[in-house]
Order: structure tokens, then C-alpha cells, then sequence
């Protein structure tokens, strides 16, 4: 997938518009990153945190697990830090700057079943985001033929002759039902943990296997990160 606006060439211009389409729109608007360390995070959020008026309404986290069918194969398979790293890499350093309670935090990257998506949320994540629960609930075969037009499934093409593939009327009460069954067990795992809604989880709800065998609560092996000295 294209891996940036033609508008966008450095920090300072991605500030500039996101800032300027959130103006125009008057409706919130975020960005998307693959985790890759610290280094760009760093300088992005003590600009935001010197500059507030820059903030993005949200910050949609992806990790080395996602990318399209359209996506060049040497990025889709190599590059990025996973999930689990990035996700709590962006968490960490929005409450180092002290701006995390602006920003909505939004995770992405084959978080299909209702399991993953309460890990994101324990880790720190508002929301979570699935195209490939979605696009699998339609009946998708990953065939890999998303940016050639030619989807046996008729999902992801605008030809006649295979979007026939695709009842609206039969998949759509699939997909619904899809949404909400996670929801559902999303729910059902935050009542067992004690949590009136999802809303409620923390690093302290999950644990980690560690390499001996042994498993480690989520909170204990990665603490919140404090707020960064003046």
C-alpha cells in the first residue's frame, strides 16, 4: 500500500495536515503507524506535546502482521515491529509526554477473535480495528488477488462477472453477527475479570509466558512507563 500522502514529506508537513484536513472536515482525524522503534516517536511527540494544537484525534498502531494483498512483498513481510512490541511502544511513550489522554490509541494487525482484541485493550489500546475478520466473515478465501481485480469472492473487485460471488443480503447479516459475537466474548472476558465493560482492562488483567515456562503478569513484566523528567 502507498506508504504515505503526497502531501506528506516530512514531520512538520504531517502535522501541518493533519491539522489542516481536521480544520476543513471539522470531524477527528488520526494517523496510521507501523511500530519501527523509538526514534520517530520520540521526535513526533515532543513536537505534539511543544505544538498541542497539532495532535491527532487518534493514532491507529499496526504491526509487521498486517499489509494488503496490494502491499509490496518486501514490506508486508519484513518490515515493522510486531504488535505486541508496538503497540506497547506508543502506549508508553504517549504517557512519557504526558499527551496520552488526547490521543485515542487505536490497534490494527490479525486481531481477529475476541482473545487478541481484549490482549490490545490490556495492554492499553482504546479501540481495535479488523479488516481480515471482516473481509473472512464475506467469505475470504486469501487468495491474493485483492489488487488485481479478479477476487474469486467477488469482495474486492468491480467486475461483473465475479462480483456476482458476493450476496450483500446473505453476508451482510454474517458480518454483523461477526461484530457482534466479539463484542459478545470481549464482554464475556472483561465480566471475568471482574470489569463492568472492556473499557476497564489493564496490563495487570493479562499475563505472558516467559521463556522458561513460566508466566508473568503483563503489568509486572512491562510497567507503565512514567512521565518523562522536565
Amino acid at each position: 500500500s502507498p506508504n504515505r500522502h503526497k502531501e506528506i514529506v516530512d514531520m512538520d508537513s504531517l502535522m501541518e495536515f493533519t491539522k489542516r484536513i481536521r480544520d476543513i472536515a471539522g470531524k477527528p482525524v488520526g494517523i496510521k503507524i507501523v511500530g519501527s522503534g523509538d526514534k520517530f516517536l520520540d521526535r513526533y511527540f515532543s513536537k505534539l506535546k511543544r505544538n498541542p494544537e497539532y495532535i491527532p484525534d487518534f493514532i491507529t498502531v499496526d504491526g509487521t502482521e498486517g499489509g494488503t494483498g496490494a502491499a509490496p512483498q518486501s514490506l508486508a513481510d519484513n518490515v515493522g515491529l510486531p504488535l505486541s512490541q508496538a503497540l506497547r511502544l506508543v502506549i508508553d511513550k504517549l504517557n512519557e509526554y504526558e499527551i496520552r489522554d488526547k490521543v485515542k490509541v487505536v490497534a490494527s494487525a490479525k486481531l481477529v477473535t475476541p482473545d487478541k482484541v481484549a490482549w490490545a485493550m490490556c495492554i492499553g489500546a482504546d479501540f481495535v480495528v479488523s479488516g481480515r475478520g471482516f473481509m473472512m466473515s464475506l467469505g475470504c478465501i486469501q487468495a491474493m488477488k485483492c489488487a488485481s481485480g479478479k477476487c474469486p469472492k467477488g469482495i474486492t473487485t468491480n467486475d461483473p462477472r465475479y462480483m456476482n460471488a458476493l450476496d450483500p443480503t446473505r453476508k451482510s447479516s454474517r458480518a454483523a453477527n461477526y461484530a457482534k459475537n466479539v463484542i459478545h466474548d470481549v464482554e464475556t472476558i472483561a465480566h471475568s475479570c471482574g470489569l463492568t465493560d472492556p473499557s476497564g482492562f489493564t496490563r495487570s488483567h493479562a499475563r505472558i509466558v516467559t521463556g522458561i515456562g513460566r508466566s508473568k503478569s503483563l503489568a509486572q513484566e512491562f510497567p507503565y512507563t512514567k512521565r518523562r523528567e522536565k
